[in-house]
């Protein structure tokens, strides 16, 4: 069995971090998927990536939590879960620490873009209605 260089093992450690970071994941996971011990894996994954992998990974979830804050309505409790983390208290401080503001006070400073876009009833009635009937009212009837 072949070894790959320990570049590949952290950026197989760092994919993990993006595509699960919504998961209950930590350094040891990470550490786990690069095959190598967790004191090892922090310092090679800080060298080669100028972070910690908690840090990348806090970075993660905050930067989706921001997303969500900016693009639905869900709470901030729900959204702190949704991110893979469970204090709504360390998630704050976290936000406001990488943001310079609470997750509150940034979803505000994002407006829905619906508050501002009206459309009147009759085009959306008009756009809404189906392309294509489902009770057959577009068909000529069978032939009998």
């Amino acid at each position: 069995m072949a070894f790959l260089p320990y570049s590949r093992h952290l950026l197989k450690a760092k994919d993990l971090a993006d595509s699960r970071y919504f998961e209950d994941i930590g350094v040891d996971d990470m550490a786990r998927a690069a095959g190598l011990s967790r004191a090892h894996f922090t310092r090679e994954f800080r060298c080669a990536f100028g972070e910690t992998p908690r840090g990348y990974l806090l970075t993660r979830r905050l930067e989706r939590a921001a997303g969500m804050l900016r693009n639905t309505d869900h709470s901030v409790i729900s959204i702190c879960l949704d991110v893979g983390l469970t204090s709504v208290g360390s998630f704050t401080s976290s936000f406001k620490r990488a943001y310079g503001m609470t997750p509150t006070a940034y979803r505000e400073k994002f407006p829905s873009p619906a508050n501002h876009a009206r459309v009147p009833a009759c085009v959306v009635h008009a756009y809404a209605r189906p392309v294509h009937s489902t009770f057959r009212e577009d068909k000529e009837p069978a032939a009998t």
